[in-house]
């Protein structure tokens, strides 16, 4: 049948780390092109999750290209909420997922705060058992001397690394080249199709952001941090009955740190709320009305991509390549651009 063999065909992986550890350009190297902009800072360039197609061998990839959880724009919530619902879309569709790609730099003497924190909701994320379906990899080998990375890599292997590599992960090196990216995204190609433990979760346990794994654990960093602003401001307010009237200057300055730290609080309230979204519920609507509203019948590559990219997006000139994926599927341009616009 059709629909079972390019469902077959299509493949998903998702591509992780922190802001600055490659993720963009390793996966240029996949598509053959600069398919997404890359940052050549520790500024992020991926301030948005991006659908990339690539071909590996005869594997038809759908790479997802994800900001890191350190990103100086977006908050927390809105990047888990903005993976989840491509996760829970993708278990939705029916495409096969392979699992992970960690991206981390060898030149980074420590992990830091942030580091710890995106390595915990990715593995949060993954859960035990689909940890075999990720790959542990060291990125940036051309800026320091082997020995010193070989070091440095060991004290990954026996210290941060050493749960996940465990449970079945894999670690392996990116030396900045396609031929290095290809043979390390042919390990997972090969893996048999993983669901994730926040799929698991959200689909098949039909729980809420906030209920699950990561979630929680974003929820709480959250509840600190609103803890701490609400203390802030009460100390302001103080603060504030205590000066003389006449002492204007630095009341000016106190309410303009009050309200500064009321933007901070409602920031989180309107986070908190995000977690709350019943996301697979949402997304099975979302799924529905679309495939309703299309012209035409689309078949399983066009009509899937079509769904997914409505969510994410997927860089203008790799429109060829799609196209070239649908000359076996029923496809109609209108209707695909349909997709993309809902």
């Amino acid at each position: 049948m059709e629909n079972d063999r390019n469902n077959d065909a299509l493949s998903m992986i998702l591509v992780m780390g922190v802001t600055g550890a490659g993720k963009s350009y390793f996966i240029n190297q996949l598509a053959g092109q600069n398919a997404v902009q890359e940052g050549h800072t520790l500024s992020a360039c991926t301030q948005k999750s991006q659908l990339v197609p690539a071909e590996v061998g005869h594997s038809k990839v759908l790479l997802v290209d994800t900001p890191g959880f350190d990103d100086p724009v977006r908050t927390d919530s809105e990047i888990l909420n903005e993976i989840a619902s491509l996760l829970a879309t993708q278990y939705r569709l029916g495409v096969k997922l392979k699992g992970i790609v960690y991206l981390h730099r060898i030149t980074d003497i420590r992990y830091t705060g942030a580091s710890i924190k995106t390595f915990e909701i990715c593995k949060m994320i993954t859960g035990v058992d689909a940890l075999k379906n990720v790959i542990l990899a060291t990125t940036r080998w051309d800026d320091l001397e082997d020995a010193v990375g070989s070091d440095r890599e060991h004290q990954l292997r026996e210290n941060f690394w050493a749960y996940m590599l465990g449970h079945g992960s894999k670690m392996s090196r990116f030396y900045g080249d396609r031929g290095s990216a290809v043979s390390l995204l042919s390990q997972l190609l090969s893996s048999e199709p993983v669901v994730l433990e926040l799929q698991r979760e959200l689909v098949q346990e039909g729980k809420t952001l906030d209920q699950t794994t990561a979630g929680s654990f974003v929820g709480n960093s959250l509840d600190q941090l609103k803890a701490k602003y609400e203390k802030q401001i009460e100390d302001l307010e103080h603060l504030k009955q205590e000066l003389r009237a006449n002492d204007w200057k630095m009341k000016k300055q106190i309410q303009r740190d009050w309200e500064a730290e009321q933007i901070h609080l409602a920031t989180i309230r309107k986070d908190k709320e995000r977690l709350q979204r019943p996301v697979d519920q949402e997304i099975d609507q979302q799924i529905k009305q679309k495939k309703s509203r299309t012209r035409k019948v689309l078949g399983f590559l066009p009509q899937a991509i079509g769904i997914l990219a409505g969510l994410a997006g997927i860089p203008t000139g790799l429109l060829p390549l799609l196209l070239s994926w649908f000359q076996d599927s029923e496809f109609d341009l209108s209707s695909f651009s349909d997709l993309l616009a809902l």
